[in-house]
C-alpha cells in the first residue's frame, strides 16, 4: 500500500506495479554495465601501471580481487533489493 500527496492511502495498480518492477530492473542492469566498464577499464591502466613500474611484484592482483569481491556483494545485495 503506498500513499500518494496528500497523504491518501492506495492500493497501486498491477500495470503500475509492473511498470516500476521493469524500471528497478533496468536500473540494476545500467548500474551492474556501467560498473564493470570502470572495473575493467580501470584496472586495465592499472596493470599497465604495474607492467611499467614494478614488474617483479603484480600488487595490482589485490586490487582486482578486493574490487571484484566488492562489486559481486554489492550486484547481489542489489539484485535482491531491486
Amino acid at each position: 500500500m503506498k500513499v500518494n500527496q496528500n497523504n491518501e492511502k492506495f492500493v497501486p495498480t498491477e500495470e503500475q506495479i509492473k511498470a516500476e518492477c521493469q524500471q528497478r530492473t533496468r536500473y540494476f542492469w545500467n548500474w551492474l554495465t556501467w560498473s564493470l566498464v570502470y572495473y575493467v577499464v580501470i584496472n586495465l591502466f592499472l596493470v599497465a601501471v604495474n607492467w611499467f613500474t614494478s614488474p617483479h611484484y603484480w600488487w595490482v592482483l589485490w586490487v582486482i580481487a578486493g574490487w571484484g569481491i566488492s562489486l559481486l556483494i554489492t550486484a547481489i545485495e542489489k539484485s535482491i533489493k531491486y
